[in-house]
């Protein structure tokens, strides 16, 4: 297998393994933010397997088309669309009060938490059902 040396992919590759050296340095000396050293190494993990994944694959590969442009833009606005639908579905509710579980005590924090990972999966869903619908209209 012929990996490609380009400086981008080097520089890449080369922050990853600076991350994963800076997260080991934090697991093993600083006591108090363990987890923070363990995310570290796993990031950077995760962007060296990135990183030589696509230096794999040669240049012309990793050029998109404007069939596959056009899904992830229709994708996107349907996800947003349908994600304010459904903040505008829960301020309607606890307007009314219909649900005890939008109480005022609840977080606007936790709320955005859930609208992000909502959005995430409807986006994710809508990629996966424009492209296989085929020629979005």
């Amino acid at each position: 297998m012929k990996f490609r040396t380009d400086k981008d992919i080097i520089k890449f590759i080369g922050i990853s393994l600076c991350i994963i050296l800076a997260g080991i340095i934090i697991f093993l000396f600083i006591e108090s933010i363990n987890v923070f050293g363990f995310i570290l190494i796993l990031g950077g993990l995760i962007g060296v397997v990135t990183g030589l994944s696509v230096a794999a694959k040669p240049k012309c590969d990793l050029i998109e088309d404007e069939r596959s442009v056009r899904v992830r833009e229709k994708a996107g606005y349907s996800a947003f669309i349908a994600m304010l639908s459904i903040a505008a579905m829960i301020l309607t509710l606890r307007m009314l009060k219909l649900s005890p579980a939008l109480t005022p005590s609840r977080e606007l924090a936790d709320g955005l938490q859930s609208m992000w990972a909502i959005g995430l999966w409807i986006y994710i869903a809508l990629m996966w059902y424009y492209n296989k619908k085929g020629d979005a209209e």
